[in-house]
């Protein structure tokens, strides 16, 4: 199959194709299953009532250079509590192919225990536990392999599984009937991260074949569903908690002082609604951190706030000044709000989807701890072509002074350039110093006299480099690294 190197924005299901684990690799009592039906619509996917073999639907666009995000859930038809997932690296026929290779994403529902029955090959029961976990699929392997993640030898096998990781925080948790799931799948020639409800669950470094498509997964499990799905490149725009920022281009550079900032402005946004965002940042000796972030659309305002309190899942916005009113809709757009329950560490978001103006476009707004994070998703020049700010030139990446003409090179002024005027108007809420014509507070030598504070530090760089070793952006690395030993703090790797 020729499959599309760049893609569109929206996933088009139309152009995706199923295959299914023939029944020469169904033994023992799998040999009741039989290859699933997939059906899909404009916005979803679905395996319907079919209890199957192993099943996979896959995309008319490869998968390394690109992520996939959307939204899967089983639904509450379903009375079965089995595996569904993802699939990459496969190529057509890799089921019955002995030189075949390629990783099963699979998540469970409840742990359970089959007898020897279903194991002809082994001839030992298959306990497996509940939970996501990542596994390498190598040669033509039978059902009880892919069932158990194992290596199972008999003459109807040529190959086996091996598992190479559990989720971080879902390695025994089960999936939820009915619950909806956000997942962002990032996939290069050399790793596969998967993202659910904002937590980094799975960072493999592994080969995919760079012409292999995504793929939907399921075993055993009906009525599993995934909707909502876009696939665009690679490619992050805005700025992170600890204030590192990435131009349109995708430039990193940071400006660690404390001031309220102008990110990206244009009066002509959406037709003329106009855009404003705003963040506020605090020093802390000689670093600093986004502590909340404001946006104007129209004539709605929307500021985020993190928090530093452990297990406080609550998302703190407020809504035109209004402290977690009701946010359906902004400025015309619709609004999703996810938060994170139950978790010491919690990462939250509000989404804004521009898609009824731009398709496949968001603007999100994040918290992880303390530290809030703005991007830009699936930005395009037809939206964000005319914005000035911290973010630079759209087109060139350039960082321009508030002319449009000067480059500033010199991140500290750059950062002094684009503090918010009295002309920019005021987005938050409160007023917090220092406000211009007071310039902005520059940390203690935010990058000198780094062996005194490797000193004095009790995380070791070593640590820290271990912690974010997983990324695979040099640059993304270098800032994990930073933030780490900057905060003294560990969890710091998982803002990234």
């Amino acid at each position: 199959r020729d499959l599309i190197k760049m893609p569109g924005v929206s996933a088009d299901f139309s152009q995706w194709w199923p295959e299914s684990l023939p029944n020469t690799s169904m033994i023992g009592s799998f040999t009741g299953h039989t290859a699933p039906t997939w059906s899909y619509d404009a916005t979803s996917a679905n395996v319907g009532s079919a209890n199957g073999a192993p099943s996979i639907f896959c995309s008319d666009v490869v998968a390394p250079g690109n992520h996939m995000e959307g939204k899967m859930m089983i639904q509450p038809a379903s009375a079965d509590d089995d595996y569904f997932g993802f699939v990459l690296g496969y190529s057509p026929g890799d089921f019955t192919n002995p030189g075949g290779d390629y990783y099963v994403l699979d998540w469970k529902s409840k742990g359970q225990s089959l007898g020897s029955n279903y194991n002809p090959c082994g001839g030992t029961s298959l306990v497996v536990p509940k939970g996501l976990a990542a596994s390498k699929v190598s040669g033509a392997v039978v059902e009880s392999e892919l069932w158990a993640h194992a290596d199972y030898t008999c003459a109807a096998s040529t190959g086996g599984v091996e598992e190479l990781a559990r989720g971080s925080t879902l390695a025994d948790i089960g999936w939820v009937e009915n619950m909806e799931y956000d997942f962002c799948l990032e996939v290069t020639e050399t790793s596969i991260k998967l993202t659910i409800d904002e937590v980094k669950e799975i960072e493999i470094a592994v080969p995919v074949d760079s012409s292999t498509p995504f793929c939907f997964y399921t075993f055993s499990q009906d009525y599993t569903k995934w909707y909502d799905v876009t696939i665009a490149p690679l490619s992050d725009h805005g700025c992170d908690g600890d204030p590192h920022f990435k131009t349109w281009t995708n430039e990193h550079f940071e400006y660690h002082g404390q001031c309220d900032l102008v990110l990206a402005k244009d009066p002509d946004f959406a037709d003329g609604l106009g855009m404003d965002v705003h963040i506020r940042t605090k020093v802390v000796r000689y670093w600093s951190y986004i502590k909340s972030a404001a946006i104007r659309i129209g004539n709605d305002i929307l500021e985020i706030e993190g928090s530093a309190t452990e297990f406080d899942s609550e998302t703190h916005y407020w809504f035109n000044f209004d402290y977690q009113g009701e946010l359906t809709e902004f400025a015309g757009f619709p609004v999703k709000i996810f938060a994170q329950q139950g978790t010491r560490v919690h990462k939250n978001r509000i989404e804004i989807d521009l898609s009824s103006k731009y398709p496949g476009q968001k603007i999100v707004l994040s918290t992880f701890k303390e530290f809030v994070k703005v991007q830009f998703e699936n930005s395009s020049a037809e939206a964000y072509g005319n914005t000035v700010g911290m973010l630079g030139d759209y087109k060139t990446g350039k960082t321009l002074a508030r002319d449009g003409v000067t480059g500033l090179h010199d991140f500290t002024d750059y950062g002094h350039e684009w503090q918010v005027l009295p002309s920019d108007g005021m987005l938050f809420r409160e007023v917090s110093h220092p406000q211009f014509p007071e310039p902005c507070i520059d940390p203690e030598d935010p990058r000198g006299q780094r062996q005194r504070r490797l000193d004095e530090s009790t995380v070791s760089i070593e640590d820290a480099e271990a912690a974010c070793a997983s990324l695979k952006d040099e640059l993304d690395r270098k800032d994990c690294v930073y933030d780490i030993i900057a905060t003294q703090d560990m969890d710091m790797a998982g803002a990234y």
